[in-house]
């Protein structure tokens, strides 16, 4: 049926009050239910690296980690979470993961993987992983923005040497997103006459945003996140409002919740 001028005015202003559009819907990737898990947890095998990560103690990531463990154990798998201590704000907390990962580095062998705490895990991400010939792999938003919630570190020099690169430029940039610093420094080595690093990117299921438009649909997801960033950069709004991505991201972390939940 054919809307009528105020019609089509109502619509649109709806769309623009719904946290959720019908593409946004759309994109949502089923977390597995207990049912689902049978043959995803038998993929894990002896073969599987570390998985690594950590958050600010007396923080809400805290319970990030929680959901981000359990996740990972219904499949196989095990998360070696570290607390350290809050720097001071976001961005300070953020810049601490290449010494963080310096360390962890350092102290294991083989290949590790680095997730955020805000993130889930829907299938073992190791099989795909193992195929990587490379220092690191990193998710490119759009093929163009480095995320790093999500990083692949073989056990290589150019991987530490890189992650200590990365550790003195979040040192001298303290104010620096450290993905931002991480991004220029692999940029500046691949416009080398003789890079230095191998780097590999990873596809967007391995470091999937639930609710990105702009990254098109995946056929099946590895780890998910949960955009925590939402919840610590959020503002103060009349009336105890939140915006609608923070609302998004509320929702998503409700429904996986239920479901983690169920396990029990």
């Amino acid at each position: 049926m054919k809307l009528t001028h105020p019609e089509g005015a109502f619509l649109n202003i709806l769309n623009k009050i719904r946290p959720w559009s019908p593409q946004q819907r759309a994109l949502i990737v089923p977390f597995p239910a207990k049912q689902d898990l049978a043959e995803r947890k038998s993929a894990a095998t002896s073969a599987d690296g570390p998985i690594v990560a950590f958050f600010t103690e007396g923080s809400f990531y805290e319970q990030e980690k929680e959901r981000m463990a359990h996740s990972a154990e219904r499949i196989g798998l095990k998360v070696h979470a570290t607390a350290v201590p809050s720097a001071g704000s976001w961005v300070l907390n953020a810049g601490l993961k290449p010494g963080f990962l310096l360390k962890e580095r350092a102290r294991l062998r083989g290949p590790i993987l680095y997730v955020d705490v805000d993130a889930v895990f829907h299938r073992n991400p190791w099989p795909e992983l193992r195929k990587r010939e490379c220092d690191i792999a990193v998710y490119y938003e759009f093929d163009a923005r480095l995320i790093s919630a999500t990083i692949l570190i073989n056990d290589t020099p150019g991987a530490a040497e890189l992650i200590e690169r990365w550790r003195e430029g979040c040192l001298a940039k303290p104010d620096v997103w450290d993905q931002v610093v991480l991004e220029e420094i692999i940029a500046e080595d691949a416009a080398s006459a003789k890079p230095q690093f191998r780097v590999a990117r990873l596809p967007a299921s391995f470091c999937w945003i639930f609710d990105r438009v702009e990254n098109g649909a995946v056929g099946e997801v590895f780890i998910e996140q949960l955009q925590a960033s939402r919840e610590a950069t959020k503002r103060k709004r009349w009336f105890g409002r939140i915006g609608k991505r923070l609302k998004r991201r509320r929702d998503r972390v409700e429904e996986i919740e239920r479901i983690l939940n169920g396990d029990n």
